[in-house]
C-alpha cells in the first residue's frame, strides 16, 4: 500500500478496536476477535475510505461503511474456511481449527449480521448501499456454490472469471460503489467506479492463484494445499484445461496418486512447462487494460491519484 491506504489502514484499526469492548457470550465473540484481530491487509475498508474522503464524503458515513464490508468480507472467509478445509489464515490458525466447526459457523454468522447493522448507521443513500450491500451478500455466497460446484467438473476461464467476479470481484465492486453513492454522483461516475472496482477484483483473485504457485505457505499466510486436495480450480488450472486439453487431463490423471506435497511440486512444473503461468499473467494484463481504460474516462481530477492507488494495489507481491 502507499503511504495515504497505509494511513487509511491505521484509521480503521483504530476504530476496530472501539468493537473489541463488545460484551455478550465468550463463545461467540471470542473466536470474532481472534480472527479480528488476526490482521490482513484491510485493503477493502481502505478504499472505501480513501474514496469517501476524496469525495468529501461525511467522516462517520464512510467509517460505518468500511466496518461493513470487512465485516463482511470476514464472514466469507469464516465461512470459506471451514468448507475448503483451511487450517490457515493470516499465518494463524483458522476459527475452526483452534476452536471447532460449530464455534467456527456460529463467528462466521455473527459477521455477516454485524456488516449490515454497521451498513444501516450510514446517513446518507442508505437504503440504496443497502440494497446493493445485500445483493453482494448473495452474489458471494454464488460465488462460493461456483467454487464447491467446479471441483467436481474442469471448466474454461470464462467460468473461472464468472466465479471470481463473484466470490471476489463483487465486494471490490461494492468498495468503490458506496462512496459514489454515498456522495450522490451521477449514474454515469457510478457505472465507471462499478466497472474498476470489479475489473480490480478479479485481478486481485488471478493474482492469488498465481501467488499461491510462487510463494510458500509462510509467504502468503494461508493454506497452499487445499487447492489440490480439493481439487479447487484456479486461473492456472483453468487455462490448462482450455489449451491443453487432453493432454492437461492425462497429467491430472497421472499425479491423482501421488501426496499433496509432490503433487504441487508436479503441477508447479508442469504449468511453467507448458507456459500455463504465462497465459495467467496475460489474463492479468488484460484486466489491467479494462482497468485504465475506465479510469481514462474518469473527469481529469480523478485519474492521477485513483490511478496511483489501483497501481499500488495490483503491484502486490503477497
Amino acid at each position: 500500500m502507499n503511504d495515504n491506504l497505509h494511513l487509511y489502514k491505521a484509521r480503521f484499526e483504530s476504530e476496530l478496536t472501539n468493537f473489541f469492548s463488545q460484551t455478550g457470550p465468550k463463545y461467540l465473540y471470542d473466536p470474532i476477535k481472534y480472527f479480528m484481530l488476526s490482521g490482513g491487509k484491510r485493503l477493502r475498508p481502505s478504499i472505501v475510505l480513501f474514496l469517501g474522503d476524496f469525495l468529501k464524503n461525511n467522516p462517520n458515513d464512510m467509517m460505518n461503511a468500511a466496518l461493513g464490508v470487512e465485516f463482511l468480507h470476514c464472514f466469507s472467509l469464516v465461512h470459506d474456511d471451514i468448507m475448503d478445509e483451511d487450517d490457515l489464515r493470516h499465518n494463524q490458525e483458522t476459527i475452526h481449527k483452534k476452536w471447532d466447526n460449530a464455534s467456527a459457523v456460529l463467528s462466521g454468522d455473527g459477521l455477516g449480521a454485524l456488516g449490515p447493522i454497521y451498513i444501516s448507521k450510514i446517513e446518507k443513500n442508505t437504503l440504496e448501499i443497502l440494497r446493493k450491500y445485500n445483493r453482494v451478500i448473495l452474489e458471494i455466497c454464488e460465488g462460493q456454490a461456483y467454487d464447491m460446484q467446479f471441483e467436481n467438473q474442469n471448466i474454461d476461464s470464462d467460468d473461472y472469471i464468472l466465479m471470481s467476479s463473484k466470490k471476489t470481484g463483487v465486494l471490490f465492486q461494492l468498495c468503490f460503489e458506496i462512496p459514489v453513492i454515498n456522495n450522490g454522483e451521477n449514474s454515469e461516475l457510478l457505472e465507471l467506479f462499478s466497472l474498476i472496482g470489479l475489473n480490480l477484483g478479479i485481478i486481485f483473485q488471478i493474482q492469488d492463484d498465481v501467488l499461491e504457485v510462487d510463494n510458500l505457505e509462510s509467504d502468503i499466510g494461508k493454506s497452499i494445499f487445499s487447492d489440490i486436495k480439493r481439487n479447487k480450480k484456479t486461473i492456472l488450472t483453468s487455462l490448462a484445461f482450455e489449451h491443453l486439453g487432453e493432454n492437461w487431463l492425462d497429467f491430472q490423471n497421472n499425479i491423482s496418486q501421488h501426496n499433496h506435497s509432490l503433487k504441487r511440486t508436479m503441477l508447479i512444473q508442469y504449468l511453467k512447462d507448458n507456459k500455463v503461468d504465462v497465459l495467467a499473467r496475460e489474463k492479468v494484463d488484460f484486466y489491467k487494460h479494462k482497468v485504465f481504460d475506465n479510469v481514462k474516462k474518469l473527469p481529469k481530477i480523478f485519474q492521477e491519484p485513483i490511478n496511483d492507488t489501483i497501481s499500488l494495489i495490483i503491484r502486490r507481491k503477497k
